[in-house]
């Protein structure tokens, strides 16, 4: 995990819970129903589930950030609002 993290470019220490707990925060910020996004982890335990959202820190970390297009203004910069 550690050695992908730093070919990938990314600062910090990565492991399989911070990959799980970013899917989770980044799905619950797009909407994405619970129910699916339990089925992609694999957990049957809504808490369970729930204790890997991050609904802070997480969602502007730099690894959320890979998973946003593109094309999209970045609304957390000035620069790029409408």
């Amino acid at each position: 995990m550690l050695e992908r993290s730093r070919l990938a470019g990314l600062d910090g220490a990565y492991s399989a819970h911070s990959l799980r707990s970013g899917f989770v925060t980044e799905a619950g910020r797009r909407n994405v129903p619970l129910g699916d996004t339990m089925a992609m982890t694999g957990h049957a335990s809504v808490a369970t589930v729930m204790g890997y959202f991050r609904a802070g820190a997480a969602a502007q970390s730099p690894a959320a950030r890979l998973l946003d297009d593109p094309h999209e203004p970045d609304l957390q910069d000035p620069h790029d609002l409408p």
